[in-house]
Formats: C-alpha cells, structure tokens, sequence
C-alpha cells in the first residue's frame, strides 16, 4: 500500500477524478491517505483535513490535464494547511549570512551531462521532518559529494551537527537558516561528524561535539558562490554536488515525475536542496522530504528556465588536499594549566581555543571571565 497513493494519479482510470465525483470513494481515499501517512485524527479534525484533501486531489487533477510536461500525486503536504507546510521548509532570506569567494568559471568545455549519483558522490534521499532544517540538509548533500570526489571515499555526514552549532546561542536552527553558514561553521571548526555517530533528532541540541568523531578527511579550505546563471551551475557540477535554493510553490509540492518548469513562482526562495547533476532538459535537484515525495526523493527541474530563483544563491565547499589533526577532539575544552589569575584586561588566554569553541567557552563563567574575555566581548 505504500505506494498506491503515491502513484494513484497515474493509475489506469484516473482514481482521482472518481474520488472527486463521489464522496464514498473520497473517503476511501483519504483512509488510505491516513493509513500510508500515519495521520490520526479525532472526528472533529477529521472534517477539516478531508477538505484540505479534497482540495489537494482537485488540483492535482487540474494540474494533470494541463499537460505541462510533468505529473502531480497525492502526497504528505495533501492534507496541511499552508502554515504546516512552511515547518518542512527553512531557507530563511531575513537572516544575515556568510558569503564565499565567487567561482571563476572554468576554460575546460563542460560535459553534455553529469549525474554524481551515477559517480558514486549521492548518499540516499534523507527526510527533514517538520524543522527548517533544509539549509543544513543542501550543505551537507553538497559535503558529501565534494569529499567523495577529493578522497573515493562516500561519508554520509550529520545534518546534526549543524543544526546544533552553526547558530549555537542566536536562534533556533529549526527556524530556518542558509547553507553558506553551514560551510562556514566547517571551514571555522575543520570537522563535521559522520551520521552513524550523531542521530538526526529535527530539532536544534547544544553544540556538545567534542567527543563526536570528525568524518572529514580532508581539511575545508572554504567555499564559493555559484555564478547566478545556468552557465555557472553546469559549471560549478563538475567539482561537486552544489548547495541550491529555489521558491517552493503549490505546484511544487505536487511534484511526482517528468520535468518541471513552474512558471507559478511570487516571491523569494524559502527552501535549500542540493542540486545533483544535468542533462540537456533538467538539472537533477535531491529534497529532504523523504523518497516518498517526488520521484524518489527528487525533481528534475527544466534547464533554460529560472524555476523560482533556482539560479540565485547557490554555493559549493572547497576542500584542500591536507588531511585534518589527526589528533582526537577532547571529551571535555581543555582545562586551565595555568594559576587562576586575572588576564590582561583585553585579551584571550587561550585565543586559539577561545576562538574555536567561542559558543561553550562563552557559556561558562569560568572560562568567559577567565580565560576568553576578548572573544567572550567582556572586556572592560
């Protein structure tokens, strides 16, 4: 049953279009709807969240017999309101970011296609859940093509870690939050961890990794912004996997196959993906909606055409050929050495670490009063 919703839109018969005309065979498919999706609702509920579907199979229906080169489906979004949907986003335009380098456009002719998937550099489609978290998700999807192409090695590396710390004691990484910090907080700490050792929670935890284990093996030499043109991105895809951003529209969360080309887009991007490969008709975008949206987890989007910004805030990590300390990270910040004394009345005691691991030495006294008065900003 796990696909039948999934794929109904496509199904011999259109079961859709039966559901609109009948209210039993509406209710049959909004309890399969339930059943697929874990939905469980108390009867007054119910009623609102039947309309929303009804609403959801209505305008799949319409989108369908458009014909637009590209198939709508039922899915989780088909039965939320516009406030819930915007939980499963992230990308927040209001907040101040880091910006890279720009990425000088390389003289060598870009090839007819690329699919790092197809390269081995595309860990499996992963799930967000309902926490804005899909700046740390674009990031880490570009990570980890990068570092397969600079090591042979595919780390699947945790979105966790970033969620935690990039934004460590200013705001709620579920809030939303751009990939550009993300890289950021890598190329300042030189580590992220591996998945297998930090658990994807969708929600932001205190920034306590220093007994985390470092996936990285190679050291971050920082990171670029993407020239805003598809020139630029073919471009930029030959190094890596790139952290995209683009406006997500009703039709959007309709997608199920076939290459889109939303011409429906009203305002600024609100979600980060990380864009794959391309070939002549569409670059290849992976969500963090889980492999049941979309297909498979993905959306082909139309090349020649903007798709809501898609082209605007991109950006890609760099990686140097030095390998990181191999000297395992502390369970604990190092502890004083030194007689407990006064520093001078402008300066860090420790400045590298202070520097390092500002957001846990700025949250205790001891070090903040002590030891990282300059970085801590306590200084008389």
């Amino acid at each position: 049953m796990i696909f039948l919703l999934l794929t109904i839109a496509l199904a011999s018969g259109d079961p859709l279009k039966d559901a609109l005309q009948s209210s039993d065979k509406l209710l049959q498919l909004f309890s399969q709807f339930e059943v697929e999706h874990g939905r469980h609702y108390r009867p007054t509920e119910a009623k609102l969240r039947l309309r929303l579907f009804r609403k959801s199979v209505r305008d799949v229906v319409e989108t369908n017999e458009q014909e637009l080169g590209w198939q709508a489906g039922i899915n989780f979004f088909s039965d939320l309101t516009e406030e819930e949907g915007r939980q499963y986003l992230g990308l927040n335009m209001s907040v101040p970011h880091s910006e890279g380098r720009e990425l000088p456009l390389s003289s060598v002719p870009a090839a007819e296609s690329l699919d790092w998937r197809q390269l081995g550099g595309v860990t499996p489609v992963k799930n967000q859940g309902s926490c804005g978290s899909c700046w740390t998700f674009g990031a880490v999807g570009s990570v980890e093509g990068v570092h397969k192409k600079k090591t042979g090695n595919l780390v699947t590396f945790a979105e966790q870690e970033l969620l935690d710390c990039v934004y460590e004691g200013k705001r709620d990484g579920c809030k939303g939050g751009w990939m550009h910090d993300g890289f950021k907080y890598m190329e300042t700490a030189q580590r992220l961890a591996p998945h297998n050792m930090v658990k994807y929670r969708a929600r932001d935890g205190p920034c306590k990794y220093y007994s985390v284990a470092n996936g990285l093996q190679r050291k971050v030499a920082g990171y670029y912004t993407v020239p805003k043109s598809e020139e630029g991105h073919v471009d930029a895809l030959s190094r890596g996997p790139i952290a995209v951003a683009f406006e997500v529209t009703s039709k959007l969360k309709q997608y199920r196959s076939g290459v889109l080309k939303d011409t429906t887009c009203k305002s600024w991007p609100n979600h980060a993906v990380t864009m794959v490969g391309y070939n002549s008709e569409s670059f290849a975008i992976k969500n963090s909606w889980g492999g049941h949206w979309g297909d498979k987890g993905y959306v082909y989007m139309a090349r020649n055409h903007g798709n809501c910004k898609l082209y605007e805030n991109s950006s890609i990590l760099e990686l140097s050929d030095e390998k990181p300390d191999p000297n395992p990270r502390p369970t604990e910040p190092p502890q004083p050495t030194d007689p407990p004394t006064d520093p001078p009345v402008c300066e860090d005691v420790w400045p590298v670490q202070c520097k390092q691991q500002k957001s846990y030495f700025c949250s205790v006294n001891a070090y903040k009063y002590l030891k990282c008065r300059k970085t801590c900003g306590v200084c008389s």
